[in-house]
């Protein structure tokens, strides 16, 4: 690697599941055969990372210590061996979600990678971007357009991947009403690209300043969570797509109620609960009931297109690195509104 290029880098560390994060200095990554190393310009602070601190997602004790973060922007800095495809130092790409995967098996053939048994995540089984500095596989390095701001555009490696990737595979035209079950980050994102795609949009928050949001980013329904949530919104037309941006089984009496004949339901929040799903009501209905995560490298290059013309006017907070744990007490807390993010340069 370059001798200009620290021996060590600043990172924040998960000791332990369920332990705050800690400042540490460890030394600079390495990058191997097909890699790249980044130096991190912003990082996203992201739910799944207050998921996994807080050891909600019963990880093996041995992936600890662990450096999260995967909603990252930085500039390659130096190459590993047998890097000839990878992006050329200082070009600015992102580091999200997905790390790497077999790109040999069905999914990864058919560009549903993100389902992919051997796939691997960036601050789960490989450390993530709540650093300095962090490596990216060559194959996995996706170039952020110029237009974008990294600090706006980091969560988009998420938030915003994971919004676009689970409208992609419901079923949307001009004039589907599309029902958003949470008005907070995702949900906002959600807005914005279902408004895009001219559908009608529908919201159900508990917390009316969210909702307060999101009639002002073009949904047109806003409706308080509550036992007659679902009843409202059918009789404002009901909803041909809910996406449930919830953490929790608690919705889905909401969803019976809410959907249209044919409705797709796309599962996003990282619920673990079983829910009530009854097989008369699928069979009667005609409806769909399918999951969606992140989303591929080809959806993340074709979303980062469109946002570069589409600015996507969530709101983003620039947090200091030092503050990311505190950051992750706010999400814990529900006291953020939009976004958070790190800038690397506070």
């Amino acid at each position: 690697m370059s001798q200009d290029l620290p021996l060590t880098m600043k990172a924040a560390i998960c000791p332990a599941p369920g332990a705050p994060l800690e400042m540490r200095e460890v030394a600079l990554p390495t990058p191997g055969a097909g890699e790249v190393l980044v130096r991190l310009e912003t990082c996203g602070v992201c739910h799944s990372d207050l998921h996994l601190r807080d050891g909600d997602e019963d990880l093996p004790e041995s992936y600890y210590p662990l450096i999260l973060g995967h909603e990252g922007i930085g500039r390659v800095v130096a190459h590993g061996a047998n890097a000839g495809r990878a992006p050329a130092i200082g070009t600015r790409i992102g580091l999200p979600w997905i790390y790497d995967t077999c790109l040999a098996c069905k999914p990864c053939r058919t560009g549903n990678e993100t389902f992919c048994p051997e796939n691997t995540a960036r601050g789960v089984q490989k450390h993530g971007a709540f650093a300095e500095y962090a490596i990216c596989p060559a194959d996995f390095a996706i170039e952020i357009p110029e237009a974008i701001d990294p600090l706006t555009g980091a969560p988009l490696l998420c938030a915003g991947l994971t919004a676009w990737s689970a409208l992609r595979k419901a079923r949307i035209e001009a004039g589907t009403n599309v029902l958003t079950l949470g008005a907070g980050g995702l949900g906002q994102y959600a807005i914005f690209i279902a408004k895009a795609r001219g559908a009608r949009v529908m919201v159900i928050d508990r917390d009316e300043p969210k909702l307060e949001t999101a009639r002002s980013l073009g949904a047109e329904v806003t409706v308080v969570a509550g036992a007659d949530a679902g009843a409202r919104i059918k009789a404002a037309g009901g909803a041909d797509v809910v996406l449930n941006f919830a953490p929790s089984p608690a919705i889905w009496d909401t969803v019976e109620a809410a959907v249209n004949p044919m409705a797709d339901i796309v599962a996003i929040a990282m619920v673990h609960d079983p829910m009530p799903l009854s097989m008369m009501w699928l069979i009667d209905g005609g409806h769909r009931v399918f999951g969606s995560s992140v989303g591929s490298r080809q959806e993340l290059a074709d979303f980062l297109a469109f946002a570069a013309v589409h600015p996507l006017n969530v709101d983003v907070e620039a947090i200091r690195f030092d503050d990311v744990n505190a950051a992750l007490d706010r999400l814990k807390a529900g006291s953020v509104a939009g976004r958070l993010c790190i800038d690397f340069a506070l």
